[in-house]
């Protein structure tokens, strides 16, 4: 299945044709990708523009329209009328999603005149954010009500099939109008960078209405993948990452291979580890790089005089250790594996005289209002831990309270890591 993608370059690798080649890849459908402009732009600024000649436009579409079955068309930036027109009688009869760029999200003009993109609106389906909202409709936004007037006046006034507001500049919500009826898609602010958002939302919301379906679906399925390109932007692009499903997946496969492989060495210590295992039992946990966190589902066991996993690994295995992990992350990046044993004097003061760098918490020092906190202790105790040491820990003790068993934690910057640490602590 082929979607066409009509827009400009950006030669800072984050919005425009790239941005829509690897949202459509990553979403299953083939980009077919039709270039309208080139800017001269990097991620803090856009400097200019040059808009192709409207026959070298034209000549691109006609080229991939005799050869593959188009189920639906982005347009984003054309640049200039005659582009537009051209863009326009190349398209007529095709589903039609429009991003009607004006400007990029620093201000900087990428369009002649509003005029040439107010021509490819009548039977398209709009995508503006507010500013461009405003400009196409005269009007002011400053609620969702205002969203709503605005879109309908876009699409009764300049005759476009429907219209989605983004509310990215507002309260993250966003407004479809649509054969008379409105639909709102709450969102909330995400952290991450998100230059490109409006193309990734267009290319998105194209794709999914190529695999039939309806629009207000479209609209939500669109609007949570941006999300996700937000949360997992990349500071060296500054800019939104499409490609975010694909390599959540990549690197899940990768980290249940590893911790699977950390396993069987783990058990492999067989009688030098059983008595380590505490009562509860033990785990062993790696994250990705999307802070998804791999352990034992069930944990492993005490059997007999060996130990034995009591499930496989599984992404949310262990709530425990996911707590863990993920709060020393925030103070050391680089920590990805972590793994619970049974507290003894013995191991501590190994670990010290291997040179390893140990810290601890005392439960009793614990704040009243982190204890009325629902699961706030692991929290609080890996941050007392990782003060006291002022640099990345390798073991973390603590010596128990009224219920709770005492327990050491091994942190390592990969599985591996941890089993070489663990091996000496046993040997």
């Amino acid at each position: 299945m082929a979607v066409l993608i009509i827009a400009g370059l950006d030669t800072g690798g984050g919005a425009g044709l790239k941005a829509d080649i690897e949202t459509v890849s990553t979403l299953g459908e083939h980009p077919l990708p039709v270039i309208t402009s080139v800017t001269y732009q990097n991620p803090s600024e856009v400097r200019g523009y040059h808009t192709l000649p409207p026959e070298v436009v034209g000549e691109e579409l006609r080229a991939v329209k005799e050869s593959f079955e188009i189920k639906a068309v982005k347009i984003g930036m054309v640049g200039g009328g005659e582009v537009a027109e051209a863009v326009d009688g190349e398209t007529k009869g095709l589903l039609r999603v429009l991003d009607p760029v004006l400007a990029s999200s620093t201000g900087a003009k990428l369009a002649d005149s509003i005029e040439s993109v107010k021509a490819l609106i009548p039977g398209s389906i709009a995508t503006p954010n507010v500013p461009e909202a405003e400009a196409l409709s005269g009007l002011k936004i400053r609620s969702v009500n205002d969203m709503k007037e605005v879109a309908e006046t876009i699409a009764e006034g300049l005759g476009a099939k429907a219209v989605v507001v983004k509310g990215g500049h507002l309260s993250y919500t966003d407004v479809l109008y649509w054969n008379g009826e409105f639909c709102e898609f709450s969102g909330k602010r995400v952290g991450g960078f998100t230059h490109g958002t409006g193309c990734a939302f267009s290319s998105a919301l194209t794709t999914f209405l190529a695999k039939d379906f309806e629009l207000p679906e479209a609209v939500e399925k669109a609007k949570r993948f941006v999300e996700g390109a937000i949360r997992f932007s990349k500071a060296e692009t500054k800019a939104v990452n499409p490609l975010w499903e694909l390599e959540r997946d990549a690197h899940r496969w990768r980290a249940r291979g590893e911790l699977e492989g950390a396993v069987k060495e783990f058990v492999k210590l067989g009688e030098r580890l059983s008595r380590h295992v505490p009562e509860v039992g033990t785990n062993f946990a790696l994250v990705t790089p999307f802070n998804e966190v791999f352990a034992v589902k069930g944990r492993i066991v005490r059997y007999g005089e060996t130990v034995k996993p009591v499930g496989p690994v599984e992404p949310g295995a262990s709530d425990h250790l996911r707590r863990a992990l993920l709060r020393t992350r925030e103070f050391y990046p680089e920590v990805r594996a972590v793994l619970n044993l049974k507290y003894s004097e013995e191991l501590v003061e190994k670990a010290k005289k291997l040179g390893l760098i140990v810290s601890f918490y005392d439960r009793r020092e614990e704040p009243e209002e982190v204890k009325q906190a629902e699961r706030g202790t692991m929290e609080w105790g890996i941050e007392s831990a990782v003060k006291r040491v002022r640099e990345r820990p390798d073991l973390v003790y603590h010596l128990g309270d009224w219920g709770k068993e005492p327990m050491v934690l091994v942190f390592g910057g990969s599985a591996a890591e941890v089993l070489e640490i663990l091996h000496d602590l046993v040997r």
